[in-house]
């Protein structure tokens, strides 16, 4: 942690007791790991559905204290206000080709 701001997490390597140097890389990783995961979920989710992508980026930039989560909440924000556009262009030039599609069957008749 970092002195002037507890909440940050430093990027120095962790030191617990009683393990081997061997057993605390492989903690990192899994962490890494973990953490990679887990942005993975945030992104695939903020592109696929433009509300929860909305949802995250505002948690995550209301309520993160780290610049890392900010960041994390502003991609995820801009995610989903792009699929949300997308969403709406598509919903507004499908219905478009529906109408005009119900228009020219009703003409032909």
């Amino acid at each position: 942690m970092d002195e002037k701001n507890p909440a940050v997490a430093s990027t120095e390597p962790l030191i617990v007791p009683g393990l081997l140097p061997r057993q605390v890389e492989r903690w990192q990783a899994l962490v890494d790991i973990l953490y990679l995961s887990q942005l993975f979920a945030f992104y695939v989710f903020s592109a696929l559905y433009p509300f929860m992508g909305l949802f995250y980026g505002i948690l995550l930039l209301a309520g993160g204290v780290a610049p890392k989560t900010k960041k994390v909440g502003r991609i995820c924000l801009i995610l989903g206000i792009i699929n949300l556009g997308l969403c709406l262009v598509a919903g507004i030039a499908f219905l478009v080709l529906a109408l005009t599609g119900v228009l020219a069957g009703l003409a032909n008749d």
